[in-house]
């Protein structure tokens, strides 16, 4: 005896078969009164009270632009990356093979060029077969339904909905729908027209929609070149475009060919000694990948990665994230941007001879970032990594040159790159440079009185943790006595830099530090400078591209940049998204400036940095910064024209020496040689700056007025 489950799924199945029988008369009807009379008797059928329902479904559809990958290209039109959901390039029809057209017509629509946008005996024969057969459903769809259908998919995936009229998931409603909208179609456009739309929307398997992107990933070739039976292989995909794909499951797909070759030799579209060589042809596939987004830039992938932040970020292409990705993936934008390829291409080539990211048995991180100082555009940005988020040493996405928030490591202590900041404080003070200190001093006693007026009692007192008070050393012995400020800073001495700041107020310092842009790269906060350890860029972290900004501010005398990557976002038919412009502002004085300049010159000449000239005296600067037990190296320097920071440390293992691990091929660490700035970070900034400096502005530094420089004492160096 039945069970009452089996009783009730058969009294629903026989009630779906009566309401589909019914539906099936009603759309019979229809298309027996209005769809195989011509268009203008059709409209005269307009009162019949039968077919009332289905004149009130709308006759138009908003067809819009088709989903479309964006772009992202460097300066010079080069392109670093594309962004896509769904892969594809819009052809014109006379840029497709005719092979290609006859091969779909024959299997998908043969009387394409005779029928008014569907075949009504088509359309009953199969939805008697879904009424008896339901486990074997037809779908009976002309092409122009099909184009129909599609567009309406891209639209509701366009708009962030679920397609609801995919394939056997459609409704009567939505079948009934789907057919008065290719009446109106064929109305409204051409069948080339049409032709031309469908083929350039369908699906081929993966990410490939339309001809065009087919082509190109499956065999290299533009569609207009597809022979027969490359063109019957697409043709066949359409019906199940992933179990036909010719790289998923050959054999299959090679049937499938082979069935839209006798098609085509049953419609005359070839010859019998074509269908027959067509089906002999092997498959020959050659695959050419298209990856979507920053993993598949040859070039450049965490420039890109920045774009991309930079851009999701933004609400001038979204009021939500979700939306700004859907213009990213689907509108068919170009992305113009800031980064120069030769710039670039030395940037990668540098921070790779340095250690190189396939043979880094001591996981040494490098990188390397520059900006031009005269509008703050990035030229390069580089480091000795793959960008991948696969196991491996050396793969990641964290991108090393900046802050968290652009998808960045956050950045690393600074060492002595940041006393600059002092010495910029010292000049807006209205000392000078050449004035003599006394930088004998190595220790200060707990009840010390530094000034920091924003302090509490206007005071800081540093006990140290021994409470014996603050206490350093120079990097090296015989430091320890008078110089003057600039030989103090030129030569990195630490004593010479905290008897500047004895000097002066520890929260002006710390004001000079915002306005040059320094903030910590994971918290986002400004340094604080009321720790003494943070003079020697030990008490935050501080990201690559922050350094080499706030340097650009002294080589482009006191006026500093917002961080530009993008200059401008298209999208194919010529609309412009809002991107901020340039926007430089004056952080600094432009005596404070050429001061600095004054002084870091000097580093590349007789300072800590002598070794790493690149032939520009007087114009160019730079300062060396090593962290304590050399975990983390810098040399930050410029030009007018380019301001460039270099950085080899550790990623992962901050508290680890660099002395002593095996870097480009040597290994350093013994008494005689030790790592620090100027060592690998130096030698990465010079031969990058040699390479590419003179592509930009090397015009001289102005004079510092003598205000600034004051009197000189040549004896007490």
């Amino acid at each position: 005896m039945a069970s009452r489950k089996n009783s009730d799924s058969e009294s629903t199945s026989v009630f779906g078969n009566v309401v589909a029988f019914l539906a099936t008369s009603v759309v019979a009807g229809i298309v027996a009164a209005g769809l195989l009379v011509p268009p203008a008797a059709a409209v005269g059928m307009a009162s019949n009270a039968s077919i009332g329902w289905f004149k009130s479904l709308p006759d138009e559809m908003e067809m819009g632009p088709l989903s479309r990958s964006s772009t992202v290209v460097a300066r010079d039109g080069t392109e670093i990356a594309t962004f896509f959901a769904q892969n594809r390039e819009p052809v014109d029809l006379e840029d497709m093979s005719p092979n290609m057209q006859d091969a779909i017509l024959a299997i998908e629509d043969r009387e394409f060029y005779q029928h008014g946008g569907v075949d009504p005996g088509g359309i009953v024969r199969a939805m008697g077969n879904n009424i008896l057969r339901p486990s074997a459903r037809q779908g009976a769809s002309t092409i122009t339904q099909q184009y129909v259908n599609n567009l309406l998919i891209d639209q509701q995936v366009r708009a962030g909905e679920q397609a609801s009229t995919i394939g056997s998931d459609k409704g009567v409603v939505d079948k009934i729908k789907e057919i008065k909208l290719a009446l109106s179609m064929e109305q409204e456009m051409s069948k080339d027209e049409i032709l031309e739309g469908y083929l350039n929307i369908v699906l081929f398997g993966g990410q490939n929609y339309g001809v065009e992107a087919a082509a190109q990933y499956f065999w290299g070739i533009p569609a207009s070149e597809l022979n027969i039976q490359q063109s019957a292989t697409l043709a066949g995909m359409v019906q199940s475009p992933n179990y036909y794909n010719p790289q998923v499951n050959p054999e299959a797909s090679e049937q499938r060919r082979n069935l839209v070759l006798d098609t085509m030799l049953q419609t005359d579209a070839i010859t019998q000694q074509e269908h027959d060589q067509a089906v002999a042809a092997p498959l020959d596939l050659d695959i050419h990948a298209s990856n979507s987004g920053c993993t598949a830039a040859e070039t450049a992938p965490y420039f890109c990665d920045y774009v991309q932040n930079e851009f999701m970020q933004s609400e001038a292409f979204g009021a939500t994230p979700d939306e700004r990705l859907a213009t990213l993936q689907r509108g068919g934008l170009t992305i113009h941007t800031t980064l120069d390829m030769n710039a670039q291409r030395a940037a990668e080539r540098e921070v790779n001879n340095t250690q190189p990211r396939d043979d880094n048995p001591d996981n040494v991180s490098t990188a390397l970032v520059s900006l031009e100082p005269e509008n703050g555009h990035i030229a390069s940005m580089a480091q000795n990594t793959f960008y991948s988020g696969a196991e491996g040493d050396s793969n990641t996405t964290y991108n090393f040159n900046v802050d968290t928030t652009m998808g960045g490591a956050g950045g690393f202590q600074a060492g002595s790159t940041y006393k600059p900041v002092t010495l910029a404080q010292w000049i807006n003070d209205g000392k000078t440079v050449n004035e003599t200190i006394d930088a004998r001093r190595t220790h200060y006693p707990a009840d010390y009185q530094w000034e920091a007026s924003c302090l509490p009692g206007g005071v800081k007192y540093e006990p140290g943790d021994d409470g014996n008070g603050f206490e350093f050393q120079n990097a090296e012995r015989g430091y320890e006595r008078r110089m003057q400020v600039d030989y103090g800073i030129y030569n990195s001495i630490n004593s010479a830099l905290f008897a500047m700041a004895a000097e002066l107020d520890l929260c002006d310092i710390g004001k000079m530090s915002e306005s040059l842009g320094i903030h910590d790269g994971k918290t986002g906060e400004p340094v604080d400078t009321t720790i003494l350890s943070s003079l020697l860029g030990g008490s935050a972290d501080i990201a690559p591209m922050t350094m080499a900004r706030a340097f650009s501010a002294f080589a482009n005398d006191g006026v500093m940049c917002e961080v530009r990557s993008m200059t401008k976002v298209e999208d194919f038919t010529g609309k412009t998204y809002d991107v901020p412009a340039d926007k430089c502002e004056r952080a600094i004085k432009e005596e404070v400036a050429q001061g600095v300049n004054y002084t870091l010159d000097q580093v590349l000449v007789r300072g800590s940095g002598w070794q790493r000239s690149i032939g520009l005296p007087g114009a160019s600067a730079a300062k060396t910064g090593t962290t304590d037990n050399s975990t983390q190296t810098w040399m930050v320097g410029y030009t007018k024209g380019l301001s460039t920071a270099s950085w080899v440390g550790n990623y992962e293992l901050g508290s680890r020496s660099l002395n002593g691990l095996s870097i480009g091929g040597r290994t350093g660490g013994s008494d005689t040689d030790w790592v620090d700035g100027s060592t690998y970070a130096g030698t990465q900034w010079q031969n990058f700056m040699r390479d590419v400096a003179r592509d930009y502005d090397t015009g001289q530094f102005s004079d510092p007025p003598s205000r600034v420089l004051g009197n000189s004492n040549q004896s007490d160096n």
